[in-house]
């Protein structure tokens, strides 16, 4: 009896752990890049805000990756064909507040999670329109 116990509520935390990831605390419709600036979007890249890591601590925008995350070079030309449906916006939105989503070939999920709690929308809007420069 103990066993089964112990099964059932193994169970119930691995099923729990399967389950859709919290909403992000900044939706893709709070993104505005109507007044959205790559200058402060390139700042954030490579400036710490609100304890959130760096972009530039994994990524790279030449060359090869980081070593952790793959280079961002030439992103801009890709964002938009990564995922049917999505525009290059709400595909390098999603890439930042859940990286997760998407995975590149060969990098594993070790990507900060909470850049939608750090970050301001009109950060993540800033960003979004510094890595659309990226060409």
């Amino acid at each position: 009896m103990r066993f089964g116990l112990m099964l059932v509520l193994l169970c119930s935390l691995i099923l729990a752990g399967c389950g859709e990831a919290e909403p992000p605390a900044i939706t893709f419709d709070e993104i505005d890049m109507t007044f959205a600036d790559a200058g402060s979007g390139e700042k954030l890249y490579s400036q710490s805000a609100n304890g959130a890591p760096t972009c530039a601590s994994c990524h790279v925008v030449e060359g090869s990756g980081g070593g952790i995350g793959p280079s961002l070079e030439g992103i801009a030309s890709v964002a938009g064909s990564r995922v049917s449906g999505e525009d290059s916006t709400e595909y390098l939105y999603w890439s930042i507040v859940r990286p997760a989503r998407l995975l590149v070939g060969g990098y594993s999920n070790v990507m900060y999670g909470d850049y939608d709690t750090a970050y301001e929308a009109a950060d993540i809007a800033d960003l979004i329109a510094y890595l659309q420069t990226l060409e």
